[in-house]
């Protein structure tokens, strides 16, 4: 365990944290800048925002993994965008970067692996593009849920071998965040766009991926 010091209705507390032995990272939000991705696929950030917000409505809706393409061209027809959104996403989704600070998994030495909400194929480009070596990569489409379903959670910690208790999960969305908090998985939300909804007392909020890794094992030099 190591202690940290959190500020309190302004008094600062010392509080106990079980050290992870594993960390399970939302892929699309946290470590890849898909934002981007959507923006460049729509024409401009707010439809771009817009397009994936509607899909993400639409995958909680379901709750039960259904085809993701089929999300993602009803969500456009709704926000009437161009016919050639779709073909634009997948070229774009073809040139996803990694933020800036995803570089900070590359030291971490403890296992880590990424959960995501989209189909098998677009999870494998986006793991791809990352240059990153996850020990897996669990897509909605494998897991047959979407986060934020508990079941989700629990399949990704159930292939690291480990207890919820003993497993980071670091979100880059405050539905997710929310979700895996709720699974029972101490969670800390990368904040990748401004916060809109509350969010629980446990989650901790963290301006980037290299701060929600502080802390934690690190590999040999």
């Amino acid at each position: 365990m190591h202690e940290a010091e959190e500020v309190q209705h302004g008094a600062s507390v010392t509080i106990s944290r079980v050290a992870p032995r594993a960390v399970l990272l939302d892929l699309l939000m946290a470590t890849m800048d898909s934002i981007a991705t959507w923006s460049a696929a729509a024409g401009g950030r707010e439809r771009g925002l817009a397009w994936r917000d509607a899909v993400t409505a639409r995958m909680i809706d379901a709750g039960r993994y259904v085809d993701y393409d089929g999300l993602v061209a009803r969500a456009a027809a709704t926000l009437a965008l161009p016919p050639n959104a779709r073909l634009e996403l997948r070229q774009a989704w073809s040139a996803m970067q990694p933020w800036p600070d995803a570089q900070a998994l590359e030291g971490l030495g403890i296992p880590y692996a990424f959960v995501t909400n989209c189909s098998s194929e677009l999870a494998a480009v986006a793991v791809e593009r990352s240059g990153l070596r996850p020990k897996f990569t669990l897509s909605a489409e494998e897991a047959g849920w979407f986060k934020p379903r508990r079941e989700a959670y629990a399949l990704a910690v159930e292939r690291l071998g480990l207890a919820a208790t003993q497993v980071q999960f670091v979100a880059g969305a405050a539905y997710d965040a929310i979700g895996a908090s709720n699974a029972g998985l101490s969670t800390t939300l990368v904040a990748r766009r401004p916060l809109l909804e509350p969010l629980p007392e446990e989650v901790r909020v963290v301006g980037s991926l290299t701060e929600a890794l502080e802390g934690m094992e690190r590999g040999p030099a």
